[in-house]
């Protein structure tokens, strides 16, 4: 059994057009699965849908997500939010947006670990600087101490990347987790990404406009275009056999070097 089932699903913004429309896919359990495409083609709202987040007036009027083979559409309000954090987490375009700039690291690192499940103090804490360790965050005192202002970019985003994995979810959602840093920081993060998938088993949907990036993490890609999902396969028959023009002119716009293409 798949870990994340994806059914014909749609999801529609004040009855209006689909934003997301007649989609299906499948997630097995330790794979990375890039959504690649355009800005607007509905790859956030649909791992937004997963998470059961989407914005006041979106939602699910078709099909089914089915976790670990529940279908999460048919839970309630407090259902859900057991399955976040425990099952599911995410990974937001910009953290250092999303974190409260008067309270420390450690203050908002405990909050997102206690409001899930009840541990000593110190258990809570030796769990965060253990997942900061993990994301190469080798000063965890300081980076415990300090205020989001205080830290880089990538040093945020690796600080996100540990919250989200904290808890173990069965899935991450990562949306768009580079987009907002330079390049060189881009390849620490993405280095890490591939890393608590390769080392710890994790099962990490990636949402992206990179077809590089896409190209070097996952084991499937799915293309996004106009609410539709146009194409989904491997990896390697994405990048190498792709069956769909857009996907074509997606490979096109890849950066090369020497002539050649970034692939892994």
């Amino acid at each position: 059994m798949s870990l994340l089932e994806i059914k014909n699903c749609t999801i529609r913004y004040q009855n209006g057009e689909p934003a997301v429309s007649n989609v299906s896919f499948n997630v097995e359990k330790g794979e990375i699965v890039s959504l690649v495409g355009e800005s607007g083609s509905g790859k956030t709202t649909l791992i937004r849908a997963i998470l059961g987040i989407l914005p006041s007036g979106g939602k699910v009027t078709e099909g089914q997500i089915i976790l670990d083979g529940t279908d999460i559409l048919k839970l309630n309000d407090r259902q859900m939010e057991a399955v976040r954090g425990n099952n599911i987490s995410m990974i937001f375009q910009d953290v250092g947006a999303s974190m409260d700039p008067v309270k420390q690291v450690k203050s908002q690192y405990m909050e997102s670990i206690l409001v899930h499940e009840r541990i000593p103090r110190d258990t809570c804490i030796e769990r965060a600087v253990s997942m900061l360790k993990r994301m190469h965050l080798t000063d965890t005192e300081r980076v415990m101490n300090a205020y989001p202002f205080e830290l880089s970019g990538g040093m945020k985003q690796r600080v996100g990347i540990a919250m989200g994995m904290t808890a173990q979810p069965k899935l991450l959602l990562a949306d768009e987790p580079t987009s907002a840093l330079d390049v060189t920081i881009q390849a620490q993060v993405v280095h890490e990404i591939r890393e608590l998938r390769d080392k710890y088993g994790a099962t990490i949907i990636l949402v992206t406009h990179n077809m590089g990036v896409a190209s070097y993490l996952s084991d499937k890609i799915g293309v996004m275009q106009k609410s539709r999902m146009v194409e989904f396969g491997s990896r390697d028959e994405i990048i190498f056999h792709p069956k769909e023009q857009y996907t074509r002119d997606l490979m096109d716009a890849v950066p090369k070097i020497g002539g050649k293409r970034f692939a892994r």
